[in-house]
């Protein structure tokens, strides 16, 4: 699913887009504006087959894009131009950007204290800090991950979701495989730990990658967000209570890329979850009979968006605010 960052003039980026440039802008009323990023391998050049294009708005709206998943492209305002292109170290999942230009990946590293899950980066793209050791079997994975069918060396369960909190200082992180949603300072220190386990979401330990397009038999967090009150907003993704396994999807063929505009909607549902940090309680759930992933914005408002295709086999953007009722 294509992801969609919120700059703080309302410009809604969106990436990978169909067509010559993968990057596409529109304003806040939804009209095309500009688009950049061309194929190829050179400065603000994105690798053919390009379908993950985890983006972050910083401050002053300056944007981070990750591709290949080892090289983080900064990018000017409304992605006018391109002002960096680094090579990571390590393949990463996703990014956040704190106060001070601190920027955080997922990504896997090995060191004294364990799997580490969280890289703090150097401007040069080098790894400043890890943090974040991840609970596992540290020789297990390692054998796992030089297997060479595993070249993103990252399995299911080692994978996590990363939002800001909502004063731009500390980072939250959840696994995929397990309903535990903690908040890190830069220093390493877990400040804050919420774990949810219920009939819906039991904790599991990897997941099979079966076909190129196949719901979840287990339920996935796939978002998390703070708003301006701290409430934290966690979106699981999960089969449809009608869903059974798909062996195979029509055309697709043996290690072939995954389709970014296929209709996810089939095998995704969401459940939007609000829980208060300090209290560690639930606050509010509501249920989306599609896949539905939250807007990444520089603010602490929430919004979600979801694709649909139309007639013609594009996707209509539909993205709605989300608001807490209150009695």
């Amino acid at each position: 699913m294509p992801s969609l960052a919120r700059d703080r003039e309302g410009n809604y980026i969106v990436a990978p887009v169909v067509g010559d440039e993968l990057i596409a802008v529109f304003g806040a009323d939804g009209t095309y504006r500009s688009s950049f990023g061309r194929f190829g391998e050179g400065p603000g050049e994105f690798p053919e087959y390009t379908i993950w294009l985890p983006t972050e708005v910083g401050g002053g709206d300056t944007l981070y894009v990750i591709a290949r998943p080892d090289v983080l492209h900064t990018l000017a305002p409304k992605a006018e131009r391109s002002l960096d292109q680094v090579r990571l170290p390590l393949p990463v999942r996703d990014v956040v950007v704190l106060r001070g230009g601190t920027i955080a990946v997922q990504g896997n590293v090995r060191t004294a204290a364990g799997i580490t899950t969280i890289q703090l980066l150097r401007p040069d793209g080098t790894i400043e800090a890890s943090i974040a050791a991840a609970e596992t079997d540290a020789d297990q994975w390692e054998e796992w991950r030089n297997r060479p069918e595993n070249l993103s060396g990252t399995r299911w369960d080692m994978r996590r979701v990363l939002a800001r909190s909502n004063d731009h200082v500390d980072i939250w992180s959840a696994p995929y495989t397990r309903y535990s949603v903690s908040r890190y300072g830069l220093d390493g220190t877990e400040k804050i730990r919420i774990e949810r386990i219920s009939e819906w979401f039991r904790p599991y330990s990897s997941r099979s990658p079966g076909a190129p397009v196949r719901a979840p038999t287990e339920p996935s967090v796939s978002g998390v967000h703070q708003d301006a009150d701290g409430l934290l907003w966690v979106a699981v993704q999960r089969a449809p209570a009608s869903f059974s396994p798909i062996a195979e999807q029509p055309g697709d063929g043996e290690g072939a890329p995954l389709d970014p505009y296929r209709d996810m909607n089939r095998f995704l549902h969401t459940t939007v979850e609000v829980l208060d940090p300090v209290a560690g309680e639930l606050v509010a759930r509501r249920e989306f009979d599609e896949y539905v992933k939250f807007v990444r914005t520089p603010g602490d408002d929430v919004s979600i968006y979801s694709l649909h295709p139309d007639a013609l086999g594009n996707l209509d953007c539909t993205i709605r605010p989300l608001k807490l009722r209150r009695n």
